[in-house]
């Protein structure tokens, strides 16, 4: 169901995977592998060591429908599944099998709100994601994930990190900011070629080395009855101990356990879905 490009260097290098479009509505990344795939095909950029995959659409019903998933979110049962129910999970099984064979895996998103800060996820450090992290084009690395989740005695981590993780592979998630904003599919692409250059797997300068300021991600919560966030809240918004942060309609109200940073929120989240994280400088 998905579709892949590959292209092979003359010379033995890393293997690289970049994934686009787990999520139908984050369309930056589509955007920013199209255009790579157009400069590869046409040797306006060559590939001189190792292997790379590109999967510009990875959930393609979503991606027709313009909306995040169709039966469930694939960046949560990113597993082989032996008897595959949905539609999502099906395509997992497509999946994991790149994640399994290619050293790095990129996997680029984007996020809910206008004016959203782009960042990094850096759930498993190793010195290969430490290496693309600091030539990624964002100031933000939200760090802790599969701590934070096992925490909350929540789902497992069957992400795109989490899977590279079991292979003994490595993968880094980069948000490239607000869904619709034109910026976000250009820091997909300079990432895409930031990445090829730190890892010498085409011709190009080594970019710069960029300092990040790392937040440390504490908890989540679950949206579990009809509410609404309090602030029209963008990704990193600092907050204050004890600010009100969301209220259920039918009036309790949650707020922020110290100093820190709202993440991720999603105004329009349903019921059972994520409504926001909370973070604090690392």
């Amino acid at each position: 169901m998905i579709e892949t490009f590959q292209y092979k260097g003359k010379e033995d290098g890393l293997s690289l995977l970049v994934l686009a479009a787990v999520h139908g509505n984050e369309t930056a990344g589509t955007k920013a592998l199209s255009r790579l795939i157009e400069k590869l095909d046409k040797q306006q950029i060559c590939l001189k060591k190792g292997k790379l995959t590109l999967v510009p659409v990875c959930n393609p019903a979503a991606y027709q429908r313009h909306i995040r998933e169709t039966e469930e979110n694939l960046n949560r049962v990113m597993k082989p599944h032996e008897n595959p129910q949905t539609y999502e999970q099906k395509l997992a099984n497509e999946i994991c099998p790149l994640i399994a064979t290619h050293r790095v895996t990129l996997d680029l998103h984007s996020t809910h709100c206008p004016d959203d800060v782009p960042f990094a996820f850096c759930d498993y450090p190793d010195n290969y994601n430490s290496s693309l992290i600091a030539v990624l084009p964002v100031d933000y690395v939200l760090e802790g994930w599969p701590q934070m989740y096992a925490a909350q005695n929540a789902i497992s981590d069957f992400s795109t990190e989490g899977y590279a993780h079991t292979c003994g592979n490595t993968a880094t998630t980069l948000e490239c900011g607000y869904h619709e904003a034109e910026t976000a599919a250009e820091i997909a692409y300079q990432a895409v070629l930031n990445a090829l250059a730190a890892f010498g797997m085409i011709e190009a300068p080594m970019p710069p080395l960029m300092d990040k300021k790392h937040i440390l991600m504490k908890y989540f919560v679950i949206k579990e009855k009809s509410g609404r966030l309090l602030k029209n809240y963008k990704h990193l918004d600092k907050i204050r101990a004890g600010e009100k942060l969301a209220v259920y309609d039918d009036g309790t109200i949650l707020t922020a356990p110290q100093n820190g940073f709202i993440l991720l929120p999603n105004p329009d989240a349903a019921i059972g879905a994520e409504w926001y994280y909370f973070g604090i400088q690392a």
